[in-house]
C-alpha cells in the first residue's frame, strides 16, 4: 500500500506542476496580448520550398490585418470573415472565407487561449514563451506554434501547419504596439466589370 501511495504521488505531482506552469504561461501571454489593440512591424515569411518573402504587417483588433509584401504584386487584407488578396492599389483580386483561422482567433478583442485552442504544450525559455496548439473544434492534424517575447509579449513568430503538412513560418520584427493605424489601411476596392 505504501508503494502504491508513493507511486500515485510521484505520478500526479509532476502533472500538476506541469499543468500549473502551462496555465501560468498562458495567463501571461493572454494578459499581455489582450492589452494590445494595434500592432505594426516587419515580417519575413518562409514556406516549405525555401522561398522567403518580406514586408510590413499591420494588426488592428478586432480581426483586421494587412500584409504588404515588398517583392510581390499582391498583398493580403483580412477581416472577421474574409482573407482578401489585393493588388498594390488595393483592388481585390480574390477572396477566401477565413473560417476559424488562427489569425482571426488571435485578433479577437479578448483572446481566451484555453477556449479557442487545444494546447499541446506551453514552454518558457530564457527569452520566449512558446505555445503549440490546435483548433479545439477541428479534428485534423493542423496546428500552430506561436512564439512570444517573454518581456514584451510581442508575437515574434508563428508556424502554421495544415492537415496536408504544408508549413508557413512568419517571423516578426521592429514591432510597434498600440499606435495609431487608420481604418483606411484595410479598405478594399472593387473594379467595375
Amino acid at each position: 500500500m505504501v508503494r502504491f501511495t508513493i507511486f500515485l504521488i510521484l505520478t500526479l505531482i509532476p502533472w500538476r506542476v506541469a499543468n500549473a506552469e502551462t496555465e501560468s504561461i498562458i495567463s501571461k501571454i493572454q494578459g499581455g496580448w489582450n492589452e494590445i489593440q494595434t500592432m505594426s512591424g516587419e515580417f519575413s515569411q518562409f514556406d516549405m520550398d525555401g522561398n522567403i518573402e518580406i514586408g510590413k504587417f499591420y494588426f488592428f483588433k478586432p480581426y483586421q490585418s494587412k500584409f504588404i509584401y515588398t517583392n510581390k504584386k499582391e498583398d493580403i487584407v483580412t477581416n472577421e470573415t474574409l482573407l482578401r488578396i489585393v493588388d498594390k492599389e488595393g483592388f481585390q483580386i480574390d477572396s477566401y472565407s477565413i473560417g476559424s483561422n488562427v489569425l482571426k482567433k488571435l485578433l479577437t478583442n479578448n483572446l481566451d487561449i484555453n477556449q479557442e485552442f487545444k494546447i499541446d504544450y506551453a514552454i518558457e525559455n530564457e527569452f520566449n514563451y512558446e505555445i503549440k496548439a490546435g483548433d479545439k473544434n477541428d479534428k485534423n492534424t493542423s496546428y500552430v506554434i506561436l512564439t512570444f517575447n517573454k518581456d514584451t509579449i510581442e508575437l515574434k513568430k508563428w508556424e502554421i501547419s495544415d492537415e496536408l503538412n504544408n508549413k508557413t513560418v512568419l517571423e516578426f520584427t521592429n514591432i510597434k504596439k498600440n499606435i495609431f493605424i487608420t481604418q483606411n489601411l484595410f479598405a478594399v476596392k472593387y473594379r467595375r466589370n
